[in-house]
């Protein structure tokens, strides 16, 4: 199978697939309420949003945003050398802290976005780029699963 950053395009669908359906549950049955509470959104703006989008546009979008992230991730893990999961969980968290959290809290500085919004979001994609950083060293690590 073909690979990129010396891993297998498996895993990247995998990250991807994963994260994005991390997302689902944490923006629905976890945090979804308290994120449209935050975001100043209703059941009906987010249905007349999706209905004006289209779903079909929206999930191309979602995926392509997801799997974006999802090369990211593989490329820091990739040039740090990261192949075992306790690196890879730590260059994860702190490609976390470092970028993500300062690029995110933007929206709370100059948007008037808020700190429930954002440590929604931040909880999201720590954990996220978490779970893709551990998919990865199922397939970069000493063990890994040839594909």
């Amino acid at each position: 199978m073909p690979k990129i950053f010396n891993t297998s395009w498996l895993a990247v669908i995998l990250a991807t697939v994963a994260f994005f359906l991390f997302g689902w549950l944490w923006y629905g049955p976890i945090f979804g309420p308290a994120w449209m509470a935050a975001e100043g959104m209703t059941e009906a703006s987010m249905q007349a949003m999706l209905d004006e989008m289209g779903m079909a546009v929206w999930l191309v979008f979602a995926l392509l945003i997801t799997l974006g992230q999802a090369i990211g991730v593989l490329m820091v893990l990739h040039l740090a050398g990261a192949k075992r999961l306790p690196a890879s969980l730590k260059y994860a968290f702190w490609l976390v802290v470092t970028i993500v959290a300062p690029i995110i809290a933007y929206a709370c500085v100059y948007t008037g976005y808020g700190l429930t919004g954002y440590l929604i979001d931040l909880g999201h994609l720590l954990i996220g780029y978490l779970i893709m950083a551990a998919i990865y060293s199922a397939f970069r690590g000493r063990d890994r699963v040839d594909a």
